[in-house]
């Protein structure tokens, strides 16, 4: 139980952090420029991480399934984290 509570305490760490930046760049609009290049690195990030995953699975020492697993947590938080903040 506490592993889960832990976990979930990570995923909204990371949520919120992406909702930080989301919602700075909603109120400054200077910063739309840097939010847009971000996504876009971010982006490409996951693909590399998508594409070499059996390497980088084993370069961290994790299963393929953890691997995956990992993978598709941070999409999520990046996902729900950029989404909380523009849904009015």
């Amino acid at each position: 139980m506490g592993k889960s509570i832990q976990l979930g305490g990570y995923f909204l760490l990371g949520v919120s952090c992406c909702g930080l930046f989301s919602y700075t760049a909603y109120v400054v609009p200077r910063f739309q420029y840097y939010a847009f290049w971000l996504v876009v690195v971010v982006s490409l990030l996951f693909i590399i991480a998508g594409v070499v995953d059996d390497f980088l699975a084993e370069v961290l020492g994790l299963s393929y399934q953890q691997y995956i697993g990992g993978l598709i947590t941070m999409i999520a938080v990046v996902l729900i984290g950029s989404i909380v903040q523009w849904v009015k």
